[in-house]
C-alpha cells in the first residue's frame, strides 16, 4: 500500500515538475561580486569604526572616573563619595543610551545599512525578476545562508486570494488594498531579516 502511494506521489511531482521551470540564485555570491555593494560595506565599516571609537572614548572616561574614586575614597567625605558615584552612574547611562542609539534594533547601524544596502538589494531582485521572466521560470529560489527561499514566483500560481475567500468570504476590502498592505509589511520584514543576516 505504501509503495502504491509513493508511486502515485512520484508521478504527481514528476508531472508538476515538468509543467514548470525552476531556478535558483545565490544572492550572497551576486552581492559580494558587485563593486557597489563592496563600496557600501566599506562605508558602513568606516562609520561603525567611528561609532566604536566614540563609545570607547566614553568608556575610557568612565574607567578613569572609577579609578579616581577608588584612589581617593579614603580621603573623601560621604557626600563627596556620593557625588562622584552619581556622576559615574550618569556616565554609565550615557554610554548605554549611546550604544542603543548606535546599535539598537532601530539604531544608526541598522538605518545606515538600510540606506546603503537596500537600493543594491532592490537592483538584485529586479534583475532576478527580469531573468526569471526572460527564461520563463515559474519559481526562483535564493540559496544564500544555506536555506532555499522563494524570491520570485509567477502570479498565476498564487492561490492565496482563493484560500482567503474560502476562509473569509465576507471581506469588504478589495484584493488590491489587501495585497498592497501585505506587500508593504512583508517587504519591511524581509529587508530587516536580510540586513540582520548580513551583519
Amino acid at each position: 500500500m505504501l509503495k502504491i502511494k509513493f508511486f502515485f506521489l512520484l508521478i504527481f511531482f514528476s508531472v508538476f515538475t515538468f509543467a514548470q521551470r525552476f531556478g535558483y540564485v545565490d544572492t550572497d555570491y551576486v552581492l559580494s561580486n558587485l563593486p557597489a555593494y563592496g563600496n557600501a560595506q566599506k562605508q558602513l565599516e568606516t562609520q561603525a569604526n567611528n561609532w566604536a571609537k566614540e563609545i570607547g572614548n566614553l568608556q575610557s572616561v568612565l574607567e578613569q572616573m572609577q579609578q579616581e574614586l577608588e584612589t581617593e575614597r579614603i580621603l573623601l567625605t560621604k557626600e563627596k563619595i556620593k557625588e562622584k558615584e552619581d556622576k559615574i552612574q550618569e556616565k554609565k547611562e550615557e554610554i548605554k543610551k549611546l550604544q542603543i542609539k548606535r546599535y539598537g534594533p532601530d539604531g544608526d547601524m541598522i538605518n545606515t545599512r538600510k540606506k546603503l544596502v537596500k537600493p543594491i538589494q532592490d537592483q538584485v531582485y529586479n534583475a532576478v525578476n527580469k531573468v526569471a521572466k526572460r527564461r520563463n521560470y515559474s519559481f526562483v529560489f535564493d540559496k544564500a545562508n544555506g536555506d532555499l527561499i522563494m524570491i520570485y514566483s509567477d502570479p498565476k500560481f498564487d492561490i492565496s486570494e482563493e484560500v482567503l475567500k474560502t476562509l473569509a468570504p465576507d471581506l469588504k476590502s478589495s484584493k488590491g488594498q489587501r495585497q498592497n498592505n501585505y506587500n508593504k509589511e512583508k517587504n519591511n520584514n524581509s529587508i530587516n531579516e536580510k540586513i540582520n543576516l548580513k551583519k
